[in-house]
C-alpha cells in the first residue's frame, strides 16, 4: 500500500472517528488488518475505533503492538493507561502515567491518569495531590477539579473540596456528578439550607437520586426538621434495611427521639460490622455511661489505625473525640486532655478558621446598630413576639431554651437558622457577619424585607399566629440590632457562664459547625467576642435585655424561671419545670438535657489544673472578664 493511499484512508477513518462513527472506522480498519496490512497507523485506529465501541482488550492489543513497533509517544501512552484504567489494571496504569511524567512532568492529562490509577487502588491522599497537580498545570481542567474536590471531601477537607468543585459546579459543563459533590462539600462546611437545595434537584435521578436522597437526610437532621428527616430515610430503609450508613442516622434519630438504648444498640451493630468509614465512634461513646470495655477499646484503635493509612483526618479526629469520652467516664484526666489536643489539632488544620477576621467582621455588623438607627430602621411588626437568647456554645441554651418550651404560650425554634434565610432573601448569603459593611448602609426597606422572609420562615417550621417564640440561635449576639429593628417587641436574655467552663465545653466538643472551637484561641476570641458584644447591646437596648447566669440557673431553678416568666409578662406554668419530658433536641446537649438539671458542668475545668492552662492563658491574653 503506497502513502496516498495510506493518507486517503488514514483521513476517512479519522473523519469516522470524529463523526461517532466508531463502528464504520472499526470495520475499515479491521479489514485491513484481516488482510495482511497491519502497519502501525492503522493498528492505532484501530484501537482508537476499539476503545470507543468498548473492545478495551482489543484496544490494548494494538496499542502495546504499536508501542512495541514504533515507540512509546505520549499520546499512545496515555492513551495505554487510560485503557488499562479501563480494566481496572491500577498498577500497570500506574507505571504508565509515572514514565510519561518522568519524562515530561507539565502533562496534566498524564497527572490526571496517575491520579485516577492511585485513588482506584484506595490511595486517595496520594491520588488527591496528583489532581492538584494536574490543576497546577491546567487550571480549568473541570474533571481533574471534580476528582480533587471528591478526594478532598473523602479525606475531610470540606473548604478545600468547596473551593475546587464551586467553579465546575458554576460552569456550563457542570455534571450531575459535580452537582453532587458541590452540594455535599457545601453540607460539610455547613451551608446546610444551600446544600439542601441541591439536593432537592437530584433526587429523581436514577444514579444520583439515592445518594442525594441520603444527604438529604443529614440536612433535615442538622435543620431539625425531625420528621421529614425521618420519613425520607424510612423510605431509604426499606430499599436498603442493611446499609450501615443509614442505620447510623436511625440512631441519630432514635437519640433524639430519647430512645437511647435502640441507639447504641444500633452503633454497635455498625462498629461491629467494621467499617471505619462512618463517623459512628463519638455517637456511641456519649451515649455511654460507663467506660468502653478493653475489646471496644481495641476496636477503636484498629478503626483509627486503619483511617490514618486512608489518610481520612476528619474520622480520625472522631475517633481522637470518642477516646477523649472513654477516658472521660474512666476519670483519667491526662489521657482525656492527650486525646482533645490530638482531635483539635488534626480539625484545625482541616478547618483553619481566621478568628480576627471574623471578630473584626462581628465588631462592624454590631456597630451598624446604635440605638438611633435601631429606631430609625424598626418596621412596624408588633404582633410577632419573640424571645432571643444571647449566648455562646455550650453556655446551657438548650436547658432554658426547652424550660421556657413548656409554657403554653411559647413555641421553640432551637437553633435554625431562620435570620441566616431571611439574610438569604437580601444578600445571597446566609452568614450575616462575612459582608459586615452590608450592615452599616442597611435600609428600612431591606430590614422590613428581612422581618417578611424571617417570619416567612418561622412559619414554615411550625410557629402559629399568636405564639411567643424562644429561639437559641447561637449566633444571635452578633446581630441582635437587626432582629430588634425587625421586630420591636423582641425580648432578649443574656445567658453568662463561666469563661473557662465555657472555653472547655467548646474546646471538648466536635463543633464542625464552630471552627472556632478547634484552637485555645478560637475559643478566646469567641468569648471575648461575645462579652464585647453584649456590652454594647446593653448600651443601646437596655430594657429589652434580661441578664441570667448559668450558675444561678441550676442552683436556683424554679426561681429562676419564674423571674423570667414574670419580666415577660408572663404567669407561672408548673409544666416549666418538666423541661426534659419529650425534648426533641439535635444540639451538642441531646443527651445532657434528658438528664434534668446537669450540674457536673459548673466549674468541671477545674479538675484538669494546669493541663488547661493554654485555655486559660488564651482567655487572659484577649481580655476575657474572667468574673
Amino acid at each position: 500500500m503506497d502513502q496516498v493511499n495510506i493518507n486517503q484512508i488514514m483521513h476517512v477513518v479519522s473523519q469516522k472517528l470524529a463523526g461517532g462513527d466508531a463502528h464504520g472506522a472499526a470495520l475499515i480498519t479491521e479489514n485491513l488488518i484481516e488482510s495482511g496490512q497491519a502497519i502501525d497507523v492503522i493498528l492505532e485506529l484501530h484501537a482508537q475505533a476499539s476503545a470507543d465501541l468498548g473492545n478495551v482488550d482489543v484496544a490494548i492489543s494494538c496499542i502495546e503492538e504499536v508501542i512495541q513497533s514504533a515507540g512509546p509517544t505520549v499520546n499512545r501512552a496515555i492513551f495505554y493507561g487510560d485503557m488499562l484504567l479501563r480494566k481496572k489494571r491500577w498498577q500497570g496504569a500506574a507505571d504508565i502515567f509515572q514514565q510519561v511524567i518522568k519524562q515530561k512532568d507539565d502533562i496534566a492529562q498524564a497527572w490526571l491518569g496517575l491520579g485516577h490509577a492511585l485513588s482506584g487502588a484506595g490511595d486517595v491522599e496520594r491520588a488527591c495531590r496528583c489532581y492538584s497537580a494536574a490543576v497546577e498545570r491546567e487550571p480549568s481542567n473541570n474533571h481533574a477539579l471534580l476528582k480533587m474536590g471528591a478526594c478532598l471531601l473523602y479525606l475531610g477537607d470540606a473548604l478545600r473540596a468547596l473551593e475546587a468543585l464551586k467553579p465546575v459546579y458554576e460552569s456550563k459543563l457542570g455534571s450531575l456528578e459535580s452537582t453532587y459533590y458541590y452540594a455535599e462539600a457545601l453540607r460539610q462546611s455547613s451551608c446546610i439550607e444551600e446544600a439542601k437545595a441541591i439536593f432537592g434537584t437530584l433526587v429523581d435521578d436514577p444514579e444520583w437520586g439515592p445518594k442525594a436522597a441520603r444527604s438529604l437526610v443529614f440536612c433535615l437532621l442538622s435543620l431539625e426538621r425531625f420528621d421529614e428527616a425521618q420519613q425520607l430515610l424510612e423510605i431509604q430503609l426499606e430499599n436498603h434495611p442493611d446499609d450501615m450508613e443509614l442505620l447510623a442516622s436511625k440512631s441519630r434519630l432514635l437519640t433524639i427521639e430519647g430512645n437511647v438504648e435502640g441507639a447504641k444498640h444500633l452503633l454497635e451493630i455498625v462498629i461491629e460490622k467494621g467499617d471505619v468509614n462512618l463517623a459512628v465512634w463519638e455517637a456511641y461513646v456519649e451515649l455511654l455511661t460507663e467506660p468502653m470495655s478493653e475489646q471496644k477499646l481495641a476496636k477503636l484503635h484498629e478503626h483509627r489505625l486503619a483511617l490514618e493509612k486512608l489518610g481520612q483526618k476528619r474520622l480520625v479526629a472522631g475517633t481522637h473525640f470518642a477516646a477523649y469520652g472513654h477516658y472521660s467516664l474512666l476519670g483519667n484526666v491526662e489521657n482525656e486532655i492527650a486525646e482533645l489536643y490530638k482531635a483539635n489539632a488534626l480539625m484545625a488544620e482541616l478547618e483553619p478558621f481566621d478568628w480576627q477576621k471574623h471578630r473584626e467582621n462581628v465588631r462592624v455588623t454590631r456597630e451598624g446598630y446604635p440605638s438611633p438607627v435601631i429606631a430609625k430602621l424598626s418596621t412596624d411588626e408588633e404582633s410577632f413576639r419573640s424571645v432571643h437568647l444571647l449566648c455562646t456554645p455550650r453556655s446551657g441554651s438548650t436547658l432554658l431554651e426547652q424550660a421556657l418550651a413548656r409554657h403554653s404560650k411559647f413555641w421553640a425554634g432551637g437553633e435554625k437558622n431562620f435570620a441566616g434565610e431571611a439574610w438569604y432573601g437580601i444578600t445571597g448569603k446566609f452568614s450575616l457577619t462575612t459582608m459586615p459593611e452590608t450592615h452599616q448602609k442597611i435600609t428600612p426597606a431591606q430590614v422590613a424585607q428581612f422581618r417578611d422572609e424571617y417570619l416567612a420562615s418561622v412559619r414554615r417550621a411550625g410557629w402559629q399566629d399568636g405564639q411567643w417564640m424562644v429561639h437559641k440561635g447561637i449566633n444571635a449576639h452578633k446581630f441582635a440590632g437587626l432582629l430588634k429593628s425587625a421586630f420591636p417587641n423582641a425580648k432578649f436574655i443574656e445567658l453568662r457562664r463561666n469563661p473557662m467552663d465555657v472555653a472547655f465545653g467548646c474546646y471538648r466538643q466536635n463543633f464542625e459547625s464552630q471552627p472556632f472551637s478547634y484552637t485555645a484561641e478560637g475559643c478566646a476570641s469567641e468569648i471575648a467576642c461575645y462579652q464585647e458584644n453584649m456590652h454594647w447591646w446593653h448600651k443601646q437596648m437596655p430594657e429589652a435585655i434580661r441578664v441570667v447566669n448559668y450558675e444561678d440557673l441550676v442552683a436556683n431553678f424554679g426561681s429562676q424561671i419564674q423571674d423570667l416568666l414574670h419580666w415577660l409578662g408572663l404567669d407561672w406554668e408548673e409544666e416549666c419545670l418538666d423541661f426534659s419530658r419529650k425534648s426533641r433536641v439535635a444540639t451538642a446537649s441531646v443527651n445532657q438535657v434528658r438528664q434534668g438539671l446537669f450540674t457536673k458542668g459548673v466549674g468541671r475545668w477545674k479538675r484538669y489544673g494546669d493541663l488547661l492552662a493554654p485555655l486559660q492563658k488564651a482567655l487572659e491574653k484577649q481580655g476575657v472578664d474572667l468574673e
